[in-house]
């Protein structure tokens, strides 16, 4: 049988990727939107049954929390995860009789959390933040109003949302001030209507009636955050086409954002079987506006390495929380870019970059524990000589296949000791 990169990449600490030798024309299956699973995951779970959740188990986060949500231990280590982290300790503030232990990987719990425990305080949880985590001791909490003002995540939001109908009083949660990653909550509250919760908004505040889950199914659909990878190689790779298995443009997906933003560069195309991405031979403008990413952020890196290697400036607005996540987003891009010869400044939520590549000869890149980043790394071999990503595991916290897919695709794999 022959190896794959899947078989292989734990004994490996880089993979080096060639641009194909010809034209790309394959088809790609997804994984699945994690975003959505792990919404699903604790709903499910909050209904008694995770089973109802049908395909979720694509990425590391999604296995972790399905697995944490069937054994129920008392410590629960979420890895890098931090919707998985943040969902968890929500959830397992309404598991009456219950203790557990949220605790991580370093780099996560020294991530911001506070905010989200401030308001699960004030709702009535009970947590102690500890050397080992946040135990947390779950009980019936009386829930009821509480503003959440600029959050730094949306996910704080999500987590309160998830788990509001379990409040003896409900939740009314005012979010004011900036809301970055909307699209993630409306997610968010679309699955609680779906789940028999009612839920609502009034005037800047969202309404959880206190009551129960309802027991439904969820199939969780492809993720649009990992399309936009294909969305950057199929915009630099002329003559390419590449078929989205299942993949459509309804849903409640904020990333679906993707099919405009690469829109200058590429056609996306509705099929029975999925969305099909065509190359733009004649490029479409480019509007250089600043692109405010303040509901999509997970689109900025695809985004501004595809802007690079077409040798366009860019200013981006919005990414107030990229230097929070599993590596700091901003400076990362920024590095690379500078390696490759384009200006790249960055400050606060903003991020501006201008000049084209003078660099094609090999590059490297440590993606620092960030899925995304070698995700949207490997690309640029598009239009350097090679590209070499260490620490290739790191996919698999949300995109497991996705070495396997470049090799479908045509692209030349080598792994190396």
């Amino acid at each position: 049988m022959p190896w794959t990169i899947t078989d292989c990449w734990y004994a490996m600490p880089s993979v080096s990727i060639r641009r194909p030798e010809a034209p790309i024309r394959t088809a790609i299956s997804l994984p699945r939107s994690k975003s959505v699973a792990n919404r699903a995951l604790v709903l499910a779970s909050l209904a008694g049954d995770v089973g109802l959740v049908q395909e979720a188990d694509d990425g590391d986060d999604t296995r972790i929390l399905l697995r944490l949500l069937q054994d129920r231990p008392r410590a629960m280590h979420c890895g890098s995860g931090g919707t998985t982290f943040r969902f968890l300790l929500a959830w397992a503030c309404v598991q009456e009789g219950e203790e557990h232990v949220i605790t991580g990987d370093a780099r996560l719990l020294e991530r911001p959390h506070d905010a989200l425990v401030d308001a699960l305080r004030a709702l009535g949880a009970d947590i102690i933040r500890t050397q080992e985590g946040y135990v947390v001791r779950g009980g019936r909490m009386n829930g009821g109003a509480i503003t959440i003002d600029s959050p730094i995540s949306s996910q704080y939001i999500s987590a309160l949302l998830l788990v509001g109908a379990h409040f003896a009083e409900g939740l009314r949660l005012t979010w004011s001030g900036r809301r970055l990653s909307e699209p993630y909550v409306r997610m968010t509250m679309h699955l609680l209507d779906r789940a028999g919760v009612e839920v609502r908004e009034e005037s800047g505040t969202i309404v959880v009636s206190p009551g129960k889950v309802a027991a439904v199914p969820f199939a969780v659909p492809p993720d649009w955050s990992a399309a936009a990878f294909w969305f950057q190689i199929v915009a630099l790779s002329e003559g390419s086409e590449v078929l989205l298995n299942d993949l459509t443009m309804d849903g409640i997906q904020g990333d679906r954002e993707a099919a405009s933003l690469w829109s200058a560069w590429l056609a996306c195309i509705a099929t029975p079987n999925g969305l099909l991405l065509r190359h733009r031979n004649a490029p479409g403008p480019w509007s250089h506006e600043p692109v405010d990413l303040r509901h999509v952020p997970d689109l900025f890196q695809p985004l501004a390495f595809t802007l690079a290697a077409r040798g366009i400036p860019a200013s981006f607005r919005g990414l107030d929380n990229l230097p929070l996540k599993e590596t700091d987003r901003l400076k990362a891009v920024a590095d690379v870019l500078q390696r490759l010869g384009i200006a790249a400044q960055y400050a606060g939520g903003e991020f501006h970059m201008n000049g084209t590549i003078t660099r094609r000869g090999p590059l490297s890149v440590d993606p620092m524990l960030d899925h995304r980043m070698a995700m949207c790394a490997a690309p640029l071999s598009l239009v350097l000589d090679e590209v070499t990503v260490s620490q290739p595991d790191v996919v698999n916290k949300s995109y497991p296949g996705f070495w396997d897919d470049l090799r479908k695709a045509g692209f030349v794999m080598a792994l190396q000791h």
